[in-house]
């Protein structure tokens, strides 16, 4: 990774201190001896509480032990820093930290790596932030690095890049001795003591005009977004945010085609509210399915068909596409990958691998550059995306924007769908599929129920 910046510590230093008893670290078990890993981690939680309940410590934030749970979408950092009196929500985090062993007198570029990731899990899930702290620590000596989130908007290419700052490494024991000048502690404490505003941490809230969406929790994190449950004049809302610049053609491909399929006026297609260039404002609040409904079959199936009568195809229908409203409502989400086939139905490969049709598949196999892309996609999509909720196969979730070997693994799922899903019921599916009689495949589907 790129080496970062040097800064001088950019916050107003504490003036606590703490002459006796713990929270000075002072008797790290890693300082003579090779404890496991947990022990030094929970040595400096232990700490860190001594501090929170200090009299002499004035700590806006908490320090909170995360390090056996998940706590940034699928990540785990060993800690997190939320204001007291806040919960515990992606969305509340301030600044977050690992906790590792030294193998040498400095963290090795992997250790600072991991750290760092943490900072970029952060921006990517607080919308409009720009920086976080990121603390690094072995109970002997503390860093703290300044992690950046950089957009270039600009239209032809829009990208987001990470950068980072730290600063000079220091001792974090307390020492009592009059020349000591604590810098390791002190650098702790005044995280602690920190605003959260002042450490980079935005309210979440995002505005549109005159109209304000408070951000609630996050339900979801996708391949280019995180989405929140929102509340906009006490109603429930969903709030899709992208996670880089680098996804802002899939919002707008998104707003375009919920904005052309909003004349169908379907229970089953989202609603935009309201949107801006990296956020999307749904109306219906959706929860992720474990399986469809036997009435979920003819809705989504009528939805397909009236979406591909206006020429578009979602090229991504796949379970984690597919949610429930309050009401009960199969809704089809996450129509940034979509296409309208005008003319031209040859396009780059976009969905995911383990329901596509084996045409696709093979024009993976072959490298083809363009894929011909058709309604029967989504019908094909759709009944493999069943298909492994029926039958639940240990099966990784391939996604297709990743730098390994697409190839291989598009023929791993050709060679697994041609032994899955063979027999005469199959068959008729297929052969639905295959001359898009949408009724016959509604009763195919169905008699599976």
């Amino acid at each position: 990774m790129d080496k970062g910046t040097h800064i001088v510590f950019p916050l107003e230093w504490t003036t606590s201190s703490k002459r006796s008893g713990n929270g000075r670290f002072t008797n790290p078990p890693n300082r003579n001896a090779d404890p496991r890993e947990e022990e030094v981690q929970q040595y400096f939680i232990n700490e860190c509480k001594e501090l929170e309940k200090s009299p002499n410590i004035k700590n806006k934030l908490i320090v909170v032990d995360k390090h056996s749970s998940p706590s940034l979408g699928t990540r785990k950092p060993d800690f997190l820093f939320i204001s007291k009196g806040s919960h515990l929500n992606m969305l509340n985090v301030v600044a977050v930290g690992e906790i590792k062993k030294r193998g040498s007198d400095n963290f090795n570029s992997a250790q600072i790596g991991q750290a760092i990731s943490f900072g970029e899990k952060v921006l990517q899930l607080q919308p409009r932030r720009t920086f976080v702290y990121v603390v690094l620590t072995d109970s002997i000596v503390i860093n703290i690095y300044v992690v950046h989130r950089v957009d270039q908007n600009t239209r032809s290419n829009p990208t987001t890049q990470f950068t980072y700052q730290y600063i000079t490494p220091a001792s974090l024991e307390f020492s009592g001795a009059r020349d000591a000048d604590n810098t390791g502690w002190k650098l702790l404490v005044t995280i602690m003591e920190s605003s959260p505003n002042i450490l980079g941490w935005v309210e979440p809230s995002l505005k549109f005009g005159n109209n304000t969406v408070n951000l609630v929790r996050s339900i979801g994190v996708g391949r280019t977004s995180v989405v929140y449950e929102g509340k906009h004049n006490d109603a429930l809302v969903a709030v899709k945010v992208a996670k880089k610049a680098n996804y802002l053609p899939c919002f707008e491909s998104e707003y375009t085609a919920l904005n052309d399929l909003s004349s169908l006026n379907s229970l089953h297609i989202p609603k935009i509210l309201f949107n801006s260039v990296d956020a999307l404002v749904i109306s219906q609040v959706g929860e992720r399915i474990g399986n469809l409904r036997k009435k979920d079959i003819k809705d989504i199936i009528s939805t397909l068909e009236k979406v591909h009568s206006l020429n578009y195809v979602h090229r991504d229908l796949r379970k984690y596409n597919l949610v429930r409203d309050q009401l009960g409502n199969i809704v089809i989400i996450d129509w940034g990958y979509s296409i309208k086939l005008e003319g031209n139905h040859n396009f780059a490969f976009a969905g995911a691998l383990e329901c596509m049709p084996d045409n696709i598949l093979q024009s993976i196999v072959n490298d083809d550059d363009d894929i011909i892309y058709g309604p029967g996609v989504d019908l094909t999509c759709l009944v493999r995306s069943f298909y492994l909720m029926l039958h639940r196969p240990s099966l990784d979730r391939i996604p297709f924007d990743k730098g390994d070997d697409i190839k291989s693994r598009a023929q791993m799922m050709l060679n697994f769908w041609m032994g899955c899903g063979r027999s005469d019921v199959w068959d008729s599916i297929y052969n639905a599929i295959e001359i898009l009689d949408y009724d016959q495949l509604i009763q195919q589907l169905e008699r599976l129920f």
